[in-house]
């Protein structure tokens, strides 16, 4: 919505109205009776026609204008002359349904007309008397007046105003001001005339009326919105915000938000308690035409997007901001003259003095009405700017080219974005650049002020007042050096930022896998040393801004002792009262633009460094235009092309730096997959079949050829070797917003043909359970098989798999193999299936391609392979053939072994049986922030700390008072005039020190030296007090970054499993940065401003005792407005806080499967999902602003009230003129005390409320501690010849809950090599989890090498453990970093680690040792770079290998992995660990068949426990009946007797 027009309107008429009308006959006696001294000054009666017809002819010139037709060249001149005052959203930029205004009410038409018919006959009388008693310049006013009158009334009745006649309104205005000055002149000239003031009031209430009548009309004939709210609407999120249909009165006032007030005391404030954003502010809305903007101008940059979008805004911000700085002056004026008038005791300087007074009050409500209208334009212009950088950036994201771990840095040095950096850009740049909108006009404002009171200043001191000219060129020169140094600070701060935040996002991304390798606390401490560095940042940030601080807070003295140094001692002139405390008053104004100027340019160059940030992570590689929806054109959308394939394609993973080789290149690629058929892609591990299909998703670096794929209409889907799934339901993950919706036929089938049925009925919620974020809460196959329900529940005609059997178990691919790959859902579609299963879906097959090194190797039909013999050396070599069985260990992942069927899970992560939910909404604090809350941070900060403060906030207050005191005996010093009370009481109480002084008239210079002495002391007090401040606040901000690392750090990783990382990641960047900044300037603001309250409230009784009962009326009328604000203000924040979450956690949710998002065609889903999310958090951003806009016009009301009356309590008591100054100067400081108390101390408990959030997690339930210091294992504990006893265990995932284990009880003699086999369910995975304390025992022990491991740490125990997993987690670095990252081993170990585990010839590609160079220990790699699955889980290998642990805790570590390298692995393992305990969860039963023993599990007990020889002979054994059960009981058979040498029956 816009109401800029009326509020440019509204600025001119509410300012410039000067004049009054007296109306109808009754003046004719009042005209009589006082011919003299009643008849204006014939320069007001000018005025007073001059008005008038002025009004009229403005409208006569609008009318005439628009009724006029114009030609198309004179239009569209008009019209771009026009374009920066109009509005950048028009009603048909909107998505929603305008609702057009009914008619309205038939009174207010009618009453206009009635009203302004009367105004005309009585100024007709008015003519008709003035030309009787031949009066000529009252019949000119009468005519002028009675026409205008007439014209008015004629406009308003042949056409009735829809909206408010804006020209009317400004007619009726000055005419009613003109009364009000003609009843104010003749109060003060004590005129007694009843019938001449009952004209002008009837006159006044007429004009009054009649502007109330055509205000009441709408502001808008059209609503945006079918929804939009009224006034007597109670709030809900069903209607939008009400201010898209306010009328100008209410929206004058605010009064439109005060239904929430009674919504917000009766009860806490929710999400359905609140109105909708209004279309006007949503973000697709302002994206959409930000999109339109772009592709009209290609060539413009975001900033001057941001310019033109927001024209309007900034130029009613700029013309307010130059009222304000113009009329600003006015009340320094006034005191000039009120004090003046006070010298001179004559009547007519009290009229004087009293007029001024009454001046002063108008411009103070003028700035109140004015600082409203500039509010809610500069807020609009901050939200839109923040709103489009949030969508441009996610959209950036959409479209921008996977790259983490392929290339860290771009040609010119800065970081390339990850989550951390684009989480920092979004809660960081956006904001800094978005706040530069919100301030746009201080800039232009400034230097106007600066000049004006100059000038000003000239006209009180003369030519002394340029001795302040060249203090502040002084202090410009001073700062211009530590401004630019701060800008440099700033970058370096900016960057240690981004690594922080990227280090918090890797550490809690990878928690789970840092916590089983015992490596959590040494990730804490990274994360904790790139704090402290982004800290010492702040630290000389601290420094240059306390030394910019201390530069400008003397500015306003040392600008005043320097003039009046020389106007006294030099010039020789008496400082008066009037002209010390004007000059007061003007350096003091001149201290706000002297201030506001470098510290505005300061934020522009801050800005400017975000603007950067952010325009180089816009300009970052995208994916061609065809491998994204956003970018594809309609002419590709509309291409009918079906080829499915590449032509002569080369490809890398990204441009690398010209001094790094390119470790990866994948071509020539000159293939097209058969329409309508299954493809197979095979190869040997790291051979570039992930890689292919990456390439011909888009998501590979294409360097020639061509890539042939239409993603236009979902007509892709694709299954990564990692499955993807989103926080959400089982349901929402199949469907995924396929265009079916939940079409029940369908889903079925694809349920029966991933063989989920059986997985949804051991569910808690069946298909509607909750999935946690990286389903955490699925076994691997669970996972994979969801990932292939929902590509092939979706419309793709085109399927793309990448190795999703390798997750299940022979039973489950088979299943897969007949019933998804084959049949009805995979008819007519094309499926590229990367697999080692050959033989399995060879049946089904009609072309196969194989890779070798990132080249194609062979390819073509199946009979084509089989003709020429090259078929079965490719199955040979690639095929797996064995059974699987067992699930894994991992708390992320665990893969089941039987999908057909599963027995009942474990309980490690149920979700709430109730409705399926995991994650429960963020917790909400209600009420007042707790006093623990305040406590916490007070000790943070340190206790000390806080109590200086408020001695130096004491004593600052002081010195202001005694400047003003020693400035007001200054001036009386030269009138030699004080009042007897208080000369008498001195005498007997206190002698003030300057009573000793010597006359200013005879020395000044003592008086000057005292001056100099006071305001020093002043500002080293201030600098003493802003250290501080800085020192606390780093203090208290260091102490709970810290605190809460150390407690997310130790909870259980049950927690982690529960809450979103988003969430985590919000008190990090969110609440810390109110921490580290914000809670500083509003904790000051409240502190000062309470003491300045009592402090200016007891100045002004001592002075003047009489107006204590009135303050106390005021200071209750602010209370009494307080609660409303404070109960709903409170809870906006509250919900503006935990509405961010979700947003950023869905963003680091799209981060991790963009490439899944893009291969689907979801870009555009998850888009207007990202508007929905902001818009949510803009809704209650938006509504807090207009409740503080509500509170703020209400209490700058008040306060100009407070002037006003203080003010004439001083005239009226007759004090003298220095106690006069002190009063109204105290006055002033009152009535803005009072306006910030209630809304500072209310910002206070708001910005607490980020401490409240990170008090929440400091109760975070704890793991046992790292390390037990009276209980640590000795140095070389496992020792080589220790064992495992497993002792009567049993383990319980809650206290109540059934026993997961029960009784177990087994050794594990040195060296021996256990394996452990069960159905799902088991308790196998819990039994792994045992070993490392990530679940308790509740009974019973584990006993390692003579020591139970439940009495020692667990950094002690896990560092000592080593655990191989089939999921791997990688951090961003290099491949060195990943192996050893506390540098614990030499690179030589490093290396020839890497030769042992088989990774280095796999990374070159070939086995030419020549190459060696190509792979060194700092290759880049990221959490989800360039390395396939295979060499993932190999590079896991061999980190845990140089860990060289004695107990080893395997879960199939090479699923992934071909079956040629798998053997060379195998045997690497059984070399490797010859001497360890190893305890492998087993998968492929071939892989424990030459173990010592085999432990059988079923439903948390043993089973069976002997030889893999003893179990296969037993008859009827379970473990004999698993393998029978496999299609493979042969092979296995033959494998035991072949390794164990026996004969089995």
């Amino acid at each position: 919505m816009t109401f800029s027009f009326p509020g440019a309107l509204l600025d001119h008429g509410f300012a410039q109205t000067q004049l009054s009308v007296a109306v109808s006959t009754p003046i004719t006696a009042a005209h009589e009776s006082s011919t003299s001294s009643a008849r204006p000054e014939t320069n007001i009666m000018l005025l007073c026609i001059i008005l008038p017809a002025g009004s009229v002819a403005l409208i006569l010139l609008y009318d005439l204008l628009s009724s006029l037709y114009y030609p198309k060249v004179l239009r569209r001149i008009a019209r771009s002359l026009s374009s920066p005052f109009r509005d950048f959203l028009a009603l048909e930029d909107l998505e929603e349904t305008a609702e057009p205004l009914g008619p309205s009410a038939i009174w207010k038409g009618r009453s206009m007309v009635v009203l302004s018919v009367c105004e005309c006959v009585a100024w007709a009388a008015v003519l008709a008397y003035s030309e009787a008693v031949h009066e000529g310049v009252l019949e000119a006013r009468a005519i002028v007046v009675c026409i205008a009158w007439l014209y008015v009334s004629l406009r308003l009745a042949i056409k009735s105003p829809v909206t408010p006649p804006y020209l009317v309104i400004l007619f009726c205005i000055a005419n009613s001001s003109i009364a009000c000055i003609d009843l104010f002149t003749g109060f003060l000239k004590g005129e007694d005339n009843p019938g001449y003031t009952t004209v002008r009031l009837l006159d006044l209430c007429v004009t009054l009326l009649l502007a109330w009548v055509a205000g009441s009309l709408p502001l808008q004939a059209v609503l945006p919105a079918k929804n939009a709210a009224t006034e007597k609407d109670t709030p809900s999120n069903a209607l939008c915000m009400p201010e898209d249909s306010v009328n100008l009165w209410t929206w004058s006032t605010f009064s439109f938000v005060e239904p929430i007030f009674p919504v917000a005391m009766s009860k806490t404030l929710n999400e359905e308690d609140v109105w909708s954003l209004s279309p006007y502010f949503k973000h697709k809305n302002l994206f959409q035409k930000y999109l339109k903007y772009c592709a009209k101008h290609p060539t413009h940059s975001l900033l001057r997007f941001l310019l033109a979008s927001n024209s309007l805004d900034l130029i009613i911000d700029m013309a307010i901001e130059l009222w304000s700085a113009v009329v600003g002056f006015i009340p320094a004026y006034s005191l000039q003259r009120i004090l003046s008038a006070l010298a001179d005791p004559s009547p007519e300087s009290r009229r004087t003095a009293y007029t001024f007074a009454l001046v002063t009050f108008l411009a103070h409500l003028s700035f109140a009405q004015f600082d409203l209208y500039k509010c809610w334009h500069t807020r609009r212009c901050y939200e839109r700017t923040r709103g489009q950088l949030f969508c441009a950036l996610h959209y950036k994201a959409l479209k921008r080219r996977d790259i983490t771990g392929k290339a860290s840095e771009n040609e010119n040095g800065d970081q390339r974005a990850d989550l951390g950096k684009i989480v920092n850009l979004m809660q960081g740049d956006a904001y800094a650049v978005a706040q530069r909108f919100w301030e746009f006009s201080g800039v232009f404002g400034a230097p106007v002020r600066l000049t004006i009171a100059m000038v000003f200043l000239y006209q009180v001191l003369g030519w002394s007042s340029f001795a302040a000219v060249i203090v502040v060129l002084v202090a410009y020169v001073l700062n211009y050096p530590l401004v630019k140094y701060n800008i440099y600070v700033a970058r370096q701060s900016w960057r240690a930022k981004d690594k922080r935040m990227n280090l918090v996002n890797e550490f809690f991304q990878n928690i789970r896998f840092l916590k089983f390798y015992g490596w959590e606390t040494g990730w804490a401490n990274r994360v904790q040393n790139a704090r402290e560095s982004e800290l010492n940042w702040r630290i000389k940030e601290n420094f240059v801004n306390a030394a910019i601080s201390f530069i400008w807070t003397w500015m306003p003295s040392a600008t005043a002792l320097s003039a009046f140094f020389c106007y006294t001692l030099i010039a020789g002139e008496r400082l008066t009262v009037a002209k010390a405390f004007t000059s007061i008053a003007l350096f003091s104004q001149l201290q706000e633009p002297m201030t506001a100027l470098p510290n505005q340019v300061f934020a522009l160059l801050y800005a400017y460094v975000s603007m950067q940030r952010i325009e180089t992570f816009l300009a970052e590689e995208e994916v061609p235009d065809w491998a994204s929806t956003l970018k594809m054109s309609s002419e590709v959308k509309a291409e009918r092309n079906e080829d499915i394939g590449f032509e002569d394609a080369y490809f890398e993973w990204d441009v690398s730096p010209s001094d790094e080789p390119v470790r990866f290149t994948l071509g020539p690629l000159d293939v097209k997959f058969p329409a309508r058929k299954l493809t197979l892609v095979s190869g040997p591990t790291g051979s570039g079949k992930s890689a292919l299909l990456s390439a011909l998703l888009g998501e590979m670096h294409c360097l020639s050829g061509n890539v042939l794929l239409k993603k236009s209409g979902h007509q892709v889907a694709y299954c990564a070797q990692n499955p993807w799934l989103e926080h959400a339901t089982v349901r929402d993950n199949i469907i995924f917003g396929a265009m079916y919706g939940y079409d029940s036929t369908r889903y079925q089938a694809v349920l029966e043909a991933c063989a989920l049925l059986k997985d949804l009925e051991i569910f808690p919620a069946g298909d509607m359970t909750e999935i946690g974020e990286k389903g955490i809460t699925l076994s691997g196959g669970q996972r994979a098989r969801i990932a292939l329900a929902r590509a092939l529940y979706s419309q793709a005609t085109c399927i793309i798999l990448d190795d999703p059997l390798a997750a299940v178990d022979m039973h489950t691919a088979q299943h897969l193999v007949k019933n998804a790959l084959s049949g009805e859902l995979a008819r007519d579609r094309t499926i590229i299936l990367v697999t080692h299963h050959i033989s399995l879906c060879l049946p089904l097959a009609s072309y196969l391609v194989e890779l070798a090194s990132g080249h194609l190797i062979r390819h073509g039909s199946v009979e084509e392979l089989r003709r020429q013999g090259q078929l079965d050396q490719i199955v040979e070599a690639e095929d797996i053939a064995e059974a699987e069985d067992g699930s894994s260990l991992s708390s992320e992942t665990r893969v089941e072994c039987d999908a057909d069927g599963p027995s009942p899970p474990e309980e490690e992560r149920k979700p709430d049986p109730a409705n399926g939910k995991l994650i429960d909404a963020e917790t909400r604090a209600e009420g007042r922030v707790s006093m623990h809350t305040y406590w916490t941070y007070i000790k943070a900060a340190g206790l000390i700390s806080w109590f200086i403060t408020l001695l130096l906030l004491l004593l600052i207050r002081a010195i202001n008072i005694s400047n003003q005191f020693f400035l007001a005996k200054w001036g009386e010093a030269y009138e030699q005039a004080r009042l007897w009370a208080i000369y008498a009481l001195r005498q007997v109480l206190v002698k003030w020190p300057w009573e000793d002084l010597p006359p200013p008239d005879v020395n000044v210079r003592p008086w000057l030296l005292v001056y100099l002495y006071i305001s020093a002391t002043g500002a080293f007090t201030v600098l003493s007090y802003i250290g501080l401040g800085y020192y606390s606040s780093l203090q208290a901000s260091r102490s709970l970054f810290k605190s809460m690392l150390s407690r997310l750090t130790g909870a259980p990783s049950r927690f982690f499993d529960v809450t979103p990382v988003g969430r985590i990641l919000n008190r990090f960047t969110s609440d810390i940065n109110t921490v580290d900044g914000a809670l500083l300037n509003s904790g000051r603001a409240a502190l000062s401003g309470t003491l300045n309250f009592i402090a200016s409230f007891l100045v002004i009784i001592w002075v003047v005792p009489s107006f204590a009962p009135f303050a106390v009326f005021i200071a209750w009328l602010y209370i009494r407005l307080a609660p409303p604000y404070v109960q709903a203000s409170r809870d906006l924040r509250r919900l503006e806080s935990i509405s961010l979450s979700p947003a950023f956690s869905g963003f680091d949710e799209l981060l991790r499967g963009l490439v899944h998002v893009r291969a689907f065609g979801m870009e555009e889903r998850y888009q207007n999902r990202f508007y929905q999310r902001v818009d949510l958090f803009q809704t209650f951003d938006h509504v807090y602003w207009l409740v503080a806009g509500w509170l703020r016009w209400r209490y700058d009301c008040l306060g100009s009230v407070v002037v006003f009356c203080t003010t004439n309590f001083a005239l009226w008591t007759g004090v003298s003129s220095g106690y006069a100054a002190l009063v109204i100067v105290q006055a002033g400081i009152f009535a803005e005390a009072s306006r910030q108390l209630v809304r500072v101390l209310a910002q206070v408990e708001l910005d607490f409320n980020s401490v409240e959030r990170i008090v929440e997690y400091l109760d975070v339930p704890q793991e046992a501690p790292a390390i037990v210091e009276g209980s640590r294992p000795p140095a070389g504990w496992p020792s080589g010849n220790g064992g495992v006893a497993v002792d009567n265990l049993v383990v319980r995932y809650a206290p109540g809950l059934p026993a997961v284990l029960r009784n177990l009880s087994f050794t594990v003699k040195h060296g021996e090599k256990l394996g452990v086999v069960g159905r799902t369910g088991s308790g196998k995975s819990t039994l792994a989890l045992s070993f490392l304390r990530i679940v308790e025992a509740s009974e019973g022990k584990i006993i390692i090498d003579n020591i139970d491991i439940s009495q020692i740490g667990l950094d002690d125990l896990r560092n000592q453990i080593t655990i191989i997993s089939q999921d791997v987690s990688l951090f961003t670095g290099t491949i060195r970093s990943n192996l050893d990252p506390f540098d614990v081993h030499s690179d030589e170990e490093c290396m020839d680690v890497l030769e042992r585990c088989h990774l280095a010839p796999v990374l070159r590609r070939d086995d030419d040792m020549s190459t060696n160079s190509r792979i060194t220990l700092d290759t880049p790699i990221g959490q989800t770079g360039s390395l396939s699955a295979g060499e993932r889980q190999l590079l896991a290998l061999a980190r845990a290998v140089l860990r060289r642990s004695s107990v080893v805790i395997m879960d199939e570590a090479t699923s992934q992995i071909d079956s040629e390298l798998d053997e060379k692995i195998q045997r690497t393992i059984r070399e490797e660990f010859a001497s360890s305990i190893v305890i492998t969860i087993a998968h492929r039963l071939r892989t424990v068949l030459d173990y010592d023993r085999i432990l059988v599990l079923g439903n948390g007990e043993i089973l069976e426990l002997d030889t893999p020889a003893a179990l296969m002979s037993k008859p009827g054994g379970v473990f004999r009946e698993m393998c029978r059960a496999s299609a493979d009981w042969s092979a296995l058979v033959a494998i035991v007797e072949r390794r164990l040498g026996i004969k089995l029956s």
